[in-house]
């Protein structure tokens, strides 16, 4: 039986790890087919580890148990939303930070797994409560891609599929390009997950020179962009990381990845996503700026309600027939706009509310 608390240290190598793997087999002179069997088994079925490794025969499922840390995240706790199907999973690192995972349960086919990239966030949007965390550290890639494992088990479970990932939890995707890189290379990997790049989606709140190297690296992703306003000043003060950057390198950028060829034969339009705001940036001449800023380029909007925090008590999401109207001006605009249902926000795994209690 293998001791999966023993395995939680964060001095031993992950099993997400091609080249430990490897060398791990190479060590114990292991056919390569246990190997692929074993991944085949953890990373497209989605078994129990220990399932899994049996693939590798007893023994070298015990030197595996010791060798590798096979619980890089542990689940602090579930949280099952009581008015919609999706799950809130409360993760900790080796170090003791809480990270959260949601998996978005929204159709018999349309199951999708929403995945934090740090424990924090330095971008310091007011409306989204990881901000009040700060940043803290990037997560490796075996942490990310462990909230992915965590998500497709459950779906298994339920006889799913889990079919699609967004990198739209903790953190900004594009701040910790390395591990988000190494990420994607193995969700893509035939030999592990092997999930299309373009049912990745990965949302950055714009970091114009890595949005570039994003969609050169990998055509076939999907990329949202946290725009929230066209109104330089607004967007200044909903996306503070934003003045980092002009307004032109931003839109540069945006319109690089919104034209690009690649986008439109690997990929569907960018998401530009816009959170409504009571009297705040939902107003005509709001969806008139929005027209204007994104005008010629391959785009969909996606209207989000602000879910309510504990930290701005003076917000409230815009209402209801307003955000109808506003998406008709969009539309009659001719772009295809959407508006967004938040699942999950009674548990508070909803846009915006993710570790709202800080820290427990």
């Amino acid at each position: 039986m293998i001791d999966l608390n023993l395995a939680h240290s964060a001095r031993r190598p992950s099993v997400h790890q091609f080249a430990e793997v490897e060398s791990f087999r190479r060590r114990l002179r292991l056919d390569p087919a246990q190997i692929r069997k074993f991944r085949y088994r953890l990373y497209q079925q989605h078994r129990p580890l220990e399932d899994a490794l049996s693939a590798l025969g007893a023994d070298a499922a015990d030197v595996a148990g010791r060798d590798f840390d096979l619980q890089v995240l542990k689940v602090v706790k579930r949280k099952d939303s009581q008015v919609d199907p999706s799950v809130k999973l409360i993760l900790e690192t080796h170090d003791g930070h809480l990270v959260e995972t949601v998996l978005i349960r929204a159709g018999p086919s349309r199951t999708a797994v929403c995945v934090s990239t740090q424990v924090g966030c330095q971008a310091g949007c007011p409306f989204c409560a990881t901000a009040r965390l700060g940043l803290h550290r990037n997560l490796t890639s075996a942490e990310i891609l462990q909230q992915v494992l965590l998500a497709a088990q459950i779906t298994r479970v339920d006889d799913r599929r889990l079919r699609n990932i967004v990198f739209m939890g903790m953190g900004e995707p594009l701040h910790n390009e390395a591990e988000l890189y190494a990420a994607i290379r193995f969700l893509t990997d035939s030999q592990a997950f092997n999930i299309p790049a373009r049912r990745i989606s990965v949302s950055t709140v714009g970091v114009p020179e890595a949005m570039r190297r994003l969609i050169d690296t990998f055509p076939g992703i999907q990329m949202a962009l946290s725009l929230h306003s066209a109104r330089p000043e607004l967007r200044a003060k909903l996306v503070p990381w934003s003045r980092k950057y002009s307004w032109q390198e931003t839109q540069d950028a945006l319109r690089y990845v919104a034209t690009s060829p690649k986008t439109h034969r690997h990929q569907g339009p960018v998401m530009i996503e816009h959170i409504m705001i009571d009297g705040v940036n939902d107003q005509n001449e709001d969806a008139d700026a929005l027209v204007e800023y994104l005008q010629g380029m391959y785009v969909m909007i996606n209207l989000i309600p602000y879910n309510p925090t504990d930290f701005v008590q003076n917000w409230q999401p815009t209402p209801r027939d307003r955000r109808g109207d506003f998406a008709k001006r969009l539309r009659e605009a001719g772009i295809f706009t959407t508006i967004r249902y938040s699942m999950g926000s009674d548990v508070q795994a909803a846009c915006g509310q993710l570790v709202q209690q800080v820290q427990r």
